[in-house]
């Protein structure tokens, strides 16, 4: 399904309102079917031109106005398609989302958008090898340490004085 620009939507609704048959406006514009370009013609007519713009960010909607779009929908009996129209949501299988969520009882739990993030794993043989390297740079860090300490003690060629400071 690809998307269409808004001046593309522009021109189908302005071709339907001057009398075109769907049938024909489908077939050239490429419009996926005549339920969608007669929801663009709805949305038009209820919201003006702006409704038919393309919305670029992902609009949060709070669980308190999703309970309102659902108990509205039951109160009038109205489909999805009509309820969308009502509230100027651009998708009518968002509220079929919703009603689905609501029905199963997790409407109010936040639904996480894309994909999850990938785990760093690390292979067991790798994470041996880092253990090893910082266990070999702490022994070498003591060895620099001790030879320090001999220096200062003045016993550079006396093998005792490095065991006496080692252990």
């Amino acid at each position: 399904m690809s998307k269409f620009t808004f001046e593309e939507k522009q021109l189908a609704v302005k071709l339907y309102l001057q009398g075109t048959s769907s049938e024909k406006i489908v077939k050239e514009l490429n419009v996926a079917s005549r339920s969608q370009l007669l929801f663009w013609v709805k949305q038009y007519k209820k919201h003006g031109v702006t409704a038919l713009r393309e919305k670029r960010n992902h609009r949060d909607y709070s669980y308190e106005f999703k309970l309102e779009v659902l108990n509205w929908k039951k109160e009038n009996s109205a489909s999805y398609e009509a309820t969308a129209l009502h509230f100027g949501i651009s998708s009518s299988s968002l509220i079929y989302k919703w009603n689905r969520l609501n029905e199963q009882g997790k409407l109010a739990q936040p639904v996480k958008r894309g994909r999850p993030r990938k785990k760093k794993l690390i292979p067991p043989h790798h994470q041996e090898i880092n253990d090893l390297r910082k266990q070999n740079q702490a022994l070498l860090e003591e060895i620099e340490r001790l030879k320090k300490a001999q220096k200062i003690s003045g016993g550079e060629n006396d093998q005792r004085n490095f065991f006496k400071w080692a252990f």
